[in-house]
């Protein structure tokens, strides 16, 4: 599972680089199997790309496969989750429809999961991935979520 040490350096990366000014308390994490994760989270278990998602109240739940406390690109798979995390217990309220709001919120996770990944990226003499295409997809919208299914 995940290290108390990489949760505190992304929520740190959270708090020095979003608007999310104040350290929030970990969600729970929960490893569930590709076959789990497909059955939660995508329209058909063959092409589900999706390696992680967060339900408020409930927790991160990440794909058993990941290895967030060695591979950066899962660290920002991560990152991502717990950018929801902060977002749905922000206490702003957004007039918006549901729809929209979540396109926005999921949109505002993958530019932070992105400048996670440039800014470790020229931490380390520019070497390795800069955004979450060079992930092999990340957690970015591969119109697999749930909820295109309401469209």
């Amino acid at each position: 599972m995940i290290s108390k040490t990489i949760l505190a350096f992304l929520t740190s990366w959270i708090v020095e680089n979003t608007e999310f000014s104040k350290k929030i308390d970990y969600p729970d994490f929960f490893e569930i199997t590709k076959k789990e994760m497909s059955d939660k989270a995508c329209f058909s278990s063959q092409t589900c790309r999706v390696k992680a998602y967060y339900v408020k109240n409930k927790g991160i739940f990440l794909i058993d496969q990941l290895k967030p406390n060695d591979d950066i690109c899962d660290q920002s798979i991560v990152l991502h989750e717990m950018i929801h995390h902060y977002q749905k217990n922000d206490e702003k309220k957004i007039d918006l429809d549901e729809r929209t709001l979540w396109t926005l919120q999921e949109r505002q996770a993958i530019f932070y999961q992105n400048l996670f990944l440039f800014h470790s990226k020229t931490k380390n003499n520019n070497r390795g991935p800069e955004n979450v295409l060079q992930c092999e997809g990340g957690t970015y919208l591969d119109r697999q979520y749930e909820y295109n299914k309401k469209n």
